[in-house]
Protein backbone atom coordinates (compact mmCIF):
# COMPACT_ATOMS: atom_id res chain seq x y z
CA UNK A 1 0.00 0.00 0.00
CA UNK A 2 1.39 3.39 -0.93
CA UNK A 3 -0.31 5.49 1.71
CA UNK A 4 -2.89 5.79 4.39
CA UNK A 5 -6.47 6.95 4.30
CA UNK A 6 -7.82 8.87 7.28
CA UNK A 7 -11.60 9.03 7.54
CA UNK A 8 -12.83 11.64 9.99
CA UNK A 9 -16.11 11.66 11.87
CA UNK A 10 -17.53 13.65 14.74
CA UNK A 11 -18.39 11.95 18.02
CA UNK A 12 -20.44 13.35 20.88
CA UNK A 13 -19.10 16.01 23.23
CA UNK A 14 -16.73 17.58 20.72
CA UNK A 15 -14.57 14.50 20.13
CA UNK A 16 -13.36 13.61 16.65
CA UNK A 17 -12.39 10.17 15.43
CA UNK A 18 -9.86 9.22 12.76
CA UNK A 19 -10.31 5.80 11.21
CA UNK A 20 -6.88 5.08 9.78
CA UNK A 21 -6.65 2.56 6.92
CA UNK A 22 -3.40 1.26 5.50
CA UNK A 23 0.14 1.00 6.81
CA UNK A 24 1.57 3.57 9.21
CA UNK A 25 5.33 3.72 8.73
CA UNK A 26 8.13 6.15 7.95
CA UNK A 27 6.65 6.89 4.53
CA UNK A 28 3.12 7.67 5.80
CA UNK A 29 3.46 8.85 9.39
CA UNK A 30 3.72 12.48 8.26
CA UNK A 31 0.13 12.30 6.97
CA UNK A 32 -1.07 11.11 10.38
CA UNK A 33 0.96 13.75 12.21
CA UNK A 34 -0.41 16.52 9.97
CA UNK A 35 -3.99 15.38 10.58
CA UNK A 36 -3.37 15.31 14.34
CA UNK A 37 -1.82 18.81 14.20
CA UNK A 38 -4.93 20.06 12.43
CA UNK A 39 -7.17 18.74 15.21
CA UNK A 40 -5.01 20.42 17.84
CA UNK A 41 -5.22 23.72 15.97
CA UNK A 42 -9.01 23.49 15.50
CA UNK A 43 -9.86 23.02 19.17
CA UNK A 44 -11.85 19.77 19.28
CA UNK A 45 -12.30 18.45 22.82
CA UNK A 46 -10.57 15.18 22.02
CA UNK A 47 -9.39 12.76 19.37
CA UNK A 48 -9.69 9.00 18.97
CA UNK A 49 -7.27 7.45 16.49
CA UNK A 50 -8.99 4.23 15.42
CA UNK A 51 -6.43 1.71 14.15
CA UNK A 52 -8.78 -1.26 13.81
CA UNK A 53 -8.67 -0.94 9.99
CA UNK A 54 -4.90 -0.42 9.84
CA UNK A 55 -2.80 -3.33 8.67
CA UNK A 56 0.61 -2.31 10.05
CA UNK A 57 2.32 0.26 12.25
CA UNK A 58 6.01 0.63 12.99
CA UNK A 59 7.82 2.54 15.72
CA UNK A 60 7.40 5.88 13.89
CA UNK A 61 3.63 5.52 14.15
CA UNK A 62 3.89 4.53 17.79
CA UNK A 63 6.02 7.61 18.49
CA UNK A 64 3.47 9.83 16.72
CA UNK A 65 0.70 8.47 18.97
CA UNK A 66 2.74 8.91 22.16
CA UNK A 67 3.65 12.48 21.19
CA UNK A 68 0.03 13.27 20.29
CA UNK A 69 -1.11 11.95 23.67
CA UNK A 70 1.41 14.22 25.38
CA UNK A 71 0.40 17.27 23.35
CA UNK A 72 -3.33 16.71 23.89
CA UNK A 73 -2.70 16.24 27.60
CA UNK A 74 -0.71 19.46 27.82
CA UNK A 75 -3.64 21.24 26.13
CA UNK A 76 -6.09 19.73 28.65
CA UNK A 77 -7.83 17.70 25.95
CA UNK A 78 -8.56 14.02 25.54
CA UNK A 79 -6.73 11.52 23.36
CA UNK A 80 -7.28 7.81 22.85
CA UNK A 81 -6.25 4.99 20.55
CA UNK A 82 -8.85 2.43 19.45
CA UNK A 83 -7.47 -1.04 18.73
CA UNK A 84 -8.99 -4.38 19.61
CA UNK A 85 -6.47 -7.00 18.51
CA UNK A 86 -3.81 -7.91 15.97
CA UNK A 87 -0.23 -6.86 15.31
CA UNK A 88 -0.74 -3.19 16.19
CA UNK A 89 -2.24 -4.13 19.53
CA UNK A 90 0.73 -6.42 20.16
CA UNK A 91 3.14 -3.58 19.26
CA UNK A 92 1.43 -1.33 21.82
CA UNK A 93 1.66 -4.09 24.43
CA UNK A 94 5.28 -5.04 23.73
CA UNK A 95 6.45 -1.43 23.67
CA UNK A 96 5.06 -0.84 27.16
CA UNK A 97 3.02 2.23 26.22
CA UNK A 98 -0.41 0.69 26.81
CA UNK A 99 -0.22 1.89 30.41
CA UNK A 100 0.41 5.49 29.38
CA UNK A 101 -1.97 5.71 26.40
CA UNK A 102 -5.73 5.53 26.76
CA UNK A 103 -6.52 2.42 24.71
CA UNK A 104 -10.10 1.44 23.91
CA UNK A 105 -11.52 -1.26 21.64
CA UNK A 106 -13.51 1.18 19.48
CA UNK A 107 -14.36 4.85 19.29
CA UNK A 108 -17.82 3.96 20.64
CA UNK A 109 -16.11 3.29 23.99
CA UNK A 110 -15.33 6.99 24.51
CA UNK A 111 -17.60 8.55 27.11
Amino acid sequence: MSGIVIERSQLNDGWLTFEVKGEIDLATVGDLESAIDEVLANGEQGLVVDLNSSSFMDSTGLKALVMADRRFGEAGRGFAVAISSGPISRLIDLSGVRGSLRVVESSADIH
